[in-house]
Order: structure tokens, then C-alpha cells, then sequence
């Protein structure tokens, strides 16, 4: 199944969004192959806004044109292709799996496909799947992608990390240590926001995505 095909729990406006702009994508694309293939597109009301060579700079471009929510990106001439990112930590490490649904504007990332494993909410758009034997990180959801992506003026958006506080203590420090640490840190980073002397609170923002490999 392509990620253009999965059906997920949306409002029906949303979908409804969706569907015009994959529609106006579709009557575009013999044009967008001749003038865009290989590149990534994002459509707004049914027009191209923004082309790139990375589908994260793409949605940044059109949110910042637009100031609307991105609801359809597509790499023009590979609709269908599931990203994987080059390795870059190591010859034992596995290139993480990107896989964008348009539909739920949800990003999936997999650090080891097929293993299954308990999911953790580090806020309410961010979750982490991890092995707590081996602790390591087995993956990562992002729900509302092109929220967390959309650049302001004096940088990326941040996130409290909201879902830490109703972790066990151990379990906190774990959760801490997988996201400091590679992959996931290539992918998300970490900071603290200290209101006060006494007050620590942890929040992160996305990374830019690395480049894809076919």
C-alpha cells in the first residue's frame, strides 16, 4: 500500500482538502515531469508553491508562502517511494525508513522495521517507540508533520516534551538517553528552557531531513 493510499482516522474536511489537491496535483503532473522530475512539490489550493529536493524544506517554503497547513507534497515521477535515508553513523547502524501519509499529515520513522514495541508520548505530537531491554529506539511518529516543521522568524518551532512528567523516574532517564543519542538525535534535538533557578523543562524541535537515497 502506498502512503498516498493509507486511509487514516482524519476529519472529513481534512480529507476532503486532501483529495483536491492530489486531484490538482494529477491533472498537473505531465507538465510537473517535464519541468519538475525527481523534485519534491507541495500544492496549495490547487496551485505548485513551493519545489525543492527535500520534502522538509518543500513544506517549510509553502507554510512560510502560504500560511496555510501543507496538505499534499509529492516527489514528482516517484509517488510511491518509501525514503531511506543514507547511513551516516556507522557501517552496524540501519538506515532509518521515512515514510510520509499525506492523508493524516503523519510522518513514520523506523529504525527497525517490522519489530514491534511500545510506544511512548513525548507530547502530543510526538511518539517514540522504543525496546526497553536493548534501550534503544525502534521508531518514531510524528502526528501533524507540518506543524512541527514550519519555521517562525527566529527559527524552528519547539515543543515542550509535556508526556516526560507522567514517566517513572527510570523510565524518564531512559526515554532521555535514547533521544540524546544517535538516530534520534539526527532527527530531533533537545534543549532546556529554564524559567527559573529551580525549574528544568525539556523541550525539542525537528531536524532538518536528510537528504533521501534511492
Amino acid at each position: 500500500m502506498s502512503t498516498q493510499e493509507y486511509a487514516a482516522p482524519i476529519k472529513e474536511e481534512a480529507r476532503q482538502r486532501f483529495e483536491r489537491e492530489k486531484q490538482a496535483y494529477w491533472a498537473m503532473r505531465e507538465e510537473l515531469l517535464q519541468q519538475y522530475l525527481d523534485k519534491w512539490v507541495a500544492v496549495v489550493n490547487g496551485q505548485v508553491v513551493a519545489v525543492g529536493n527535500k520534502m522538509g524544506k518543500v513544506m517549510e517554503e509553502a507554510f512560510r508562502k502560504t500560511k496555510s497547513k501543507v496538505m499534499f507534497v509529492s516527489e514528482v515521477g516517484n509517488e510511491d517511494r518509501v525514503l531511506r535515508i543514507k547511513k551516516r553513523l556507522g557501517e552496524n547502524m540501519a538506515a532509518p525508513i521515512f515514510n510520509y501519509d499525506e492523508i493524516s499529515d503523519t510522518l513514520y520513522v523506523s529504525f527497525a522495521p517490522g519489530e514491534k514495541a511500545p510506544g511512548i508520548e513525548l507530547n502530543d505530537h510526538i511518539l517514540l517507540r522504543l525496546n526497553k531491554a536493548d534501550r534503544r529506539a525502534v521508531g518514531l511518529t510524528f502526528f501533524e508533520y507540518s506543524l512541527l516543521a514550519q519555521h517562525t522568524e527566529v527559527g524552528p518551532r519547539s515543543f515542550p516534551l509535556t508526556g516526560l512528567v507522567q514517566l517513572s523516574d527510570e523510565l524518564r532517564k531512559l526515554v532521555l538517553e535514547i533521544v540524546l543519542r544517535p538516530l534520534v538525535s539526527d532527527i530531533i534535538s533537545l534543549y532546556a528552557y529554564t524559567p527559573s533557578s529551580v525549574e528544568t523543562i525539556p523541550i525539542t524541535s525537528l531536524q532538518p531531513l536528510p537528504a533521501a537515497a534511492a
